[in-house]
C-alpha cells in the first residue's frame, strides 16, 4: 500500500477562488471508494500505485474540464513495501515519538 499526496492547482481560471476546482478531484477519490484526507494543501490517500495513477490522471484532468487553461499537480508517493502503513499509523507513528520525547 502507498500513501499518495497530490495538489491540483488550476491556473488560469479568472477567479483567485479554486475550490470548486478541487472538490471535482477530490470527488475522483470518493467516487473510487479510496481512503483520503484532505488538507490546507493537498490531499493524502492510500491506493496501490498501480491504481494510483489513473486517479491521479483523472484527478488532474479534473480541472480542464472544469475550465482550467493551465494545471499544475504535484505528487509525492510513499511506496513502502517491508510493511503496511497507512495515513492513520504514519501520523500515531510520529505522535508517539513527539510523547516519548517530552518525557
Amino acid at each position: 500500500m502507498a500513501l499518495i499526496e497530490i495538489s491540483v492547482i488550476p491556473i488560469g481560471t479568472g477567479t483567485p477562488s479554486i475550490g470548486d476546482y478541487i472538490a471535482d478531484a477530490v470527488r475522483v477519490l470518493e467516487e473510487a471508494a479510496v481512503p483520503y484526507e484532505l488538507t490546507a494543501m493537498g490531499t493524502l490517500f492510500e491506493s496501490e500505485v498501480k491504481q494510483a495513477l489513473p486517479l491521479i490522471q483523472k484527478m488532474h484532468e479534473a480541472a480542464f474540464k472544469r475550465g482550467a487553461v493551465r494545471v499544475l499537480s504535484t505528487i509525492v508517493i510513499d511506496d513502502r513495501r517491508d510493511k503496511v502503513v497507512t495515513i492513520k499509523s504514519k501520523v500515531a507513528s510520529v505522535k508517539r515519538r513527539l510523547k516519548a520525547a517530552k518525557r
